[in-house]
């Protein structure tokens, strides 16, 4: 999806400007069908008195659907290896309302792999496909914004894999646990189980999926205990978040 057209969607789109950018892409979809089409893809979009705009630019952050997300996989380049292992939990008004979390058939596990994960292929032979987990997981992520600790490898590494299951693209908002922890929390380092003990959280197994995931939540919520007072919706807080942005000195923790 065009960078510009998502921009331009932070402010809002009249029908006939969102006809015209998408026609580019989808000739033959009515004004009805194409905002369902992205929707269904991800994109939050919501129609107000004619205007199609991004829901995340309107919607206060602590009010809005966040899918924090992590995954295993087999190989780290995408066009060769796959998924073995997704977690998810959703967090809405602030709170950690469910979860999600599938092993994924492969047909090959290097030994690498199975020493950080803890996962083997004998543990994998009976589970569904990446593509009928993906099929779930869509359904799981909806117009959440999706977050995930160095969320850039997450974010592609699953684009690639829909794209590659023939499942569309993923065109839900995302940030980064990674770079906004560094903005709002004090510590030496800021890998994922530094993070953990550094701030005393509850331990979850590390290199599994919803382990790594329930980690990332609660990072992901005190981050926003220490939000400076500009930022109001969603979109502000997804571009504060953003690596090359907002490089402010953190805000002192409420608490």
């Amino acid at each position: 999806m065009k960078k510009k057209f998502i921009e331009k969607l932070k402010t809002g789109l009249t029908k006939e400007e969102f006809l015209k950018y998408i026609s580019e892409l989808y000739p033959d979809f009515s004004f009805e069908n194409a905002v369902d089409f992205l929707k269904f893809q991800g994109l939050p979009l919501t129609v107000q008195d004619d205007i199609v705009i991004l829901k995340t630019a309107i919607t206060p952050y602590d009010e809005f659907e966040y899918c924090v997300v992590d995954i295993e996989v087999n190989n780290s380049k995408p066009n060769i290896g796959q998924v073995i292992e997704i977690g998810a939990v959703k967090i809405k008004n602030l709170k950690i309302v469910d979860t999600f979390e599938f092993l994924i058939y492969a047909k090959d596990v290097p030994k690498y792999v199975e020493r950080v994960t803890g996962i083997n292929q004998e543990m994998l032979k009976n589970e569904a496909s990446q593509k009928e987990i993906l099929r779930k997981f869509r359904l799981f992520l909806g117009e959440s914004v999706f977050v995930a600790h160095a969320a850039d490898f997450d974010y592609n590494f699953l684009a690639h894999q829909f794209e590659k299951e023939n499942l569309g693209e993923i065109l839900n908002r995302f940030l980064c646990t990674l770079t906004l922890s560094q903005k709002t929390l004090e510590a030496e380092r800021y890998g994922l189980k530094y993070l953990m003990e550094e701030l005393k959280l509850p331990e979850e197994t590390h290199h599994r999926a919803l382990g790594d995931a329930k980690t990332t939540a609660r990072i992901f919520l005190m981050c926003l205990e220490n939000l400076p007072d500009n930022i109001i919706t969603t979109e502000d807080l997804i571009e504060f978040a953003a690596p090359t942005k907002n490089k402010c000195k953190k805000k002192k923790n409420k608490n």
